[in-house]
């Protein structure tokens, strides 16, 4: 009888100790998925300054591409195309980080407001784009949430243009 009570308090104390066990394992995760968001974040918030840096270290190219329908030479298409595929790489990198739960839905809204932004402030890298969604096959059907965003806002963009171009 001793035996079998000794028995029980002991397996009692098994099951306290994995549930303890397992709470310390669902802490750990939660701490390692935190930290897992906020290096997501950081890395996306890096790409932003290294572009930046980029752009500062490159004003000649920058001032062509704040010009709608600019004139590039061979050496300016280049930059052009790079600068617009370093910005489409550093929006698929953060859509498929909010797919994957790193990154928050504040920063895929942060995400559309910046191409929307990118557009208005440099409308000289849309031929570059075109070139991409060509290159790509892209179009407002994309699996890629902001590539048809991407797509249908410099639609949107050159249609306006070109209503403006056409304005008295």
């Amino acid at each position: 009888m001793k035996l079998d009570k000794l028995n029980q308090w002991l397996s009692l104390l098994a099951n306290v100790g994995v549930l303890v066990g397992l709470v310390f394992l669902i802490a750990e995760l939660n701490q390692a998925n935190r930290i897992a968001v906020y290096t997501a974040e950081s890395t996306r918030s890096s790409q932003f300054i290294g572009m930046n840096t980029s752009r500062i270290e490159n004003p000649e190219i920058i001032a062509k591409l704040m010009q709608p329908d600019p004139e590039f030479t061979d050496i300016e298409w280049v930059q052009a195309l790079y600068t617009a595929r370093q910005q489409v790489n550093t929006w698929i990198d953060a859509e498929n980080a909010v797919i994957n739960g790193l990154l928050s839905e504040t920063t895929r809204r942060g995400v559309f407001n910046d191409i929307d932004v990118v557009i208005a402030e440099m409308p000289g890298l849309i031929p570059a784009w075109d070139y991409l969604f060509e290159g790509y096959k892209l179009d407002e059907t994309s699996d890629l949430e902001t590539m048809a965003y991407l797509f249908t806002a410099v639609q949107k963009y050159k249609q306006d243009h070109a209503a403006q171009q056409q304005e008295p």
